[in-house]
């Protein structure tokens, strides 16, 4: 999301947003028993942790990093979960992935088109036009809303505008920070906003195009999305440290998360500026062992969707600068060629994340960094810098 186009409403009302009910406490002390530390003799365990400390060094408040390869599994963290309080980083502290709950509500789609029996939802399906399932008064209001399938908004080859661009949304998230909007209300600020190309044209990124995947799901199960999640996914690979904000309740152990909010090279709390949270395009909290038990199931053992499902779902397209989108999912690293990474990333005000795997090396990449990298600021490069420097040792 461009953040730059808020900078100055902020300025002006960030102060108030103190007077409301925060979500997101202070970060309490958590326990680490039922995290043991993974192969504390993994070869790149020494060098990892040499790479979290420096960046901690430079900046990053803080870390928690699980990379996985045919030398088994590691864990290491850095920095704070919460600067005011002194709070450690622990690995079971638990942040927010941000947009990589798209690539969960991706992955719910095709397990509902497995079962279409009970879900109403088949393979067909991601060809027919949103209009099958949601109401024509909404979409007639959005550009390309008509017209776009399924498929095009889960490969972001939609055109629809992307709801993070516009500054109406973030004052009234600001007014509002711990809202728990509805996609109706959301998609008010879409109405009437210019497409950013054809439908079908090319690729770009929007979120819009996630939270209307999310209606389509509750229109053709009868329940919500969130719920599915749970039952479908996270229950089942025994992600018990996985939470939906603005859906469920988070726990007193969440990290707190910070973005250069002034532009003055300090950091500031912005955990409870909530930008939508539950509504398909962002809002999962979680931990990078809950994360590594999603990608191992999906894209490693294997065990979450059929064969059939996966090939779809990696089917690209166009690409959007160096990424390519398959429906639900993120081809990365493309510049690094045949080591690109499968997954997704997560940018939010305050917090990012990444979760990946390399299919040509063989290895997995999974982290949070608490702090908020989708707009400049002082650490975005060193943000990146880190993000390379992992990608960097494990191809090693």
């Amino acid at each position: 999301m461009n953040l730059n186009i808020i900078t100055t409403a902020l300025l002006v009302i960030f102060g108030l947003i103190g007077c409301k009910n925060a979500e997101i406490g202070k970060t309490g002390d958590c326990t680490n028993s039922k995290y043991p530390t993974f192969n504390p003799s993994h070869p790149k365990g020494v060098a990892l942790q040499a790479i979290i400390d420096k960046y901690v060094q430079k900046g990053l408040p803080g870390i928690s990093l699980m990379v996985s390869n045919s030398d088994g599994v590691w864990n290491g963290v850095g920095g704070y979960s919460s600067i005011e309080d002194q709070i450690k980083y622990k690995p079971c502290h638990i942040s927010k992935v941000a947009s990589i709950t798209k690539f969960m509500v991706g992955t719910l789609v095709f397990k509902l088109m497995e079962d279409s029996v009970n879900s109403h939802l088949c393979y067909t399906d991601l060809d027919k036009p949103l209009t099958t399932w949601l109401d024509i008064k909404i979409l007639k209001q959005i550009e390309n809303g008509t017209e776009a399938t399924l498929r095009q908004v889960m490969n972001h080859s939609a055109g629809i505008y992307d709801i993070i661009k516009d500054s109406d949304f973030y004052l009234g998230v600001l007014n509002n920070p711990n809202k728990h909007w509805t996609q109706e209300e959301l998609l008010k600020f879409v109405y009437g906003k210019k497409a950013a190309f054809k439908t079908g044209d090319t690729a770009e990124y929007s979120n819009t195009n996630t939270l209307l995947v999310s209606m389509v799901i509750e229109k053709a199960t009868g329940k919500p999305h969130g719920e599915l999640m749970r039952e479908k996914l996270w229950a089942p690979l025994a992600m018990s440290d996985t939470y939906y904000q603005g859906r469920e309740n988070l726990p007193d152990y969440v990290a707190q998360g910070y973005y250069d909010l002034y532009n003055n090279d300090q950091l500031t709390n912005v955990s409870n500026i909530i930008p939508g949270s539950g509504n398909g395009y962002g809002g999962a909290f979680s931990t990078v062992f809950d994360l590594q038990k999603f990608i191992e199931g999906v894209l490693i053992d294997k065990t979450v969707l059929s064969s059939k499902s996966l090939a779809i779902m990696q089917t690209f397209g166009p690409a959007d600068g160096f990424n390519n989108y398959g429906p639900g999912i993120m081809k990365k690293f493309n510049d690094r060629g045949v080591n690109f990474g499968l997954g997704h990333s997560g940018r939010d005000l305050g917090y990012s994340a990444d979760l990946f795997y390399f299919p040509t090396k063989g290895f997995t990449t999974n982290f949070f960094v608490n702090y908020g990298t989708d707009s400049e600021s002082f650490l975005k490069q060193t943000f990146k810098d880190f993000e390379n420097a992992v990608i960097d040792e494990m191809l090693r």
